[in-house]
């Protein structure tokens, strides 16, 4: 279950980041990240700039597509104030697309914000190619860069959204060639036991050895490119 973490535990991490150089990329999630106060953003946001290793702030947030409202011009003179902060947000579906949903999205690339959609396939609502396709085509149409498009876990009370992996497989064979490279997203499967994000995509790579390349292209063509030997 999501809660607000007491203050001192987010004193406690941001002394760990501190101690920490290796850290140059530091997300704000939860939860939901912009269900905090716009004080307290100010102020997390405020002390991950004076850590001269951080380079990046990352920020998400589901509140542009369910409560667009959230983004008001106050919030976004917070984030003029931090740059570079990148927001991922969850659009599922094309018609999650609205004239409230595009404002909020104004509202922050205008305050500079970097914009990404991390969508969930979801069975029944998008792991359909044309679907997945138009979905992409919108957001970019709203300057939010497609990202990922993440396998569902097996969360309680949402597992009847679960799709197979070869669904997946089946929206990514339709978006590479299909429509501009800027709308086809990283097709992710969260790997078992916290192994981190793996990317799952078509085998284009059909074999390889002696200076070439066997393989497949988006038409299913089947072409040898020829590499060059080492040392040349």
């Amino acid at each position: 279950m999501d809660q607000h973490k007491p203050h001192q535990n987010l004193i406690a991490a941001l002394n760990y980041i501190r101690e920490n150089e290796e850290i140059r990329d530091v997300l704000i999630t939860g939860g939901d990240a912009l269900l905090l106060s716009d004080r307290k953003i100010d102020w997390l946001l405020g002390e991950l700039d004076t850590i001269k290793h951080v380079e990046i702030k990352r920020l998400g947030t589901r509140t542009i597509v369910t409560l667009p409202q959230r983004i008001t011009p106050e919030l976004c003179e917070v984030f003029k104030k931090h740059p570079p902060v990148y927001i991922n947000t969850q659009f599922n579906h094309p018609r999650e697309i609205t004239p409230e949903s595009k404002q909020a999205c104004d509202r922050l690339v205008e305050a500079g914000v970097v914009l990404g959609n991390q969508a969930v396939l979801l069975k029944g609502i998008n792991n359909d190619p044309h679907v997945m396709k138009k979905l992409n085509q919108e957001l970019l149409k709203i300057r939010v860069r497609p990202y990922y498009i993440f396998q569902a876990k097996a969360v309680k009370g949402t597992r009847h959204f679960i799709t197979s992996v070869d669904d997946g497989i089946a929206v990514m064979e339709k978006l590479r060639g299909y429509t501009s490279g800027l709308a086809v997203p990283t097709y992710i499967i969260n790997a078992p036991n916290g192994y981190g994000k793996t990317p799952v995509m078509p085998l284009y790579i059909l074999n390889k050895g002696d200076g070439k390349v066997r393989m497949r292209t988006w038409e299913n063509r089947l072409l040898d490119y020829h590499c060059l030997p080492e040392g040349e």
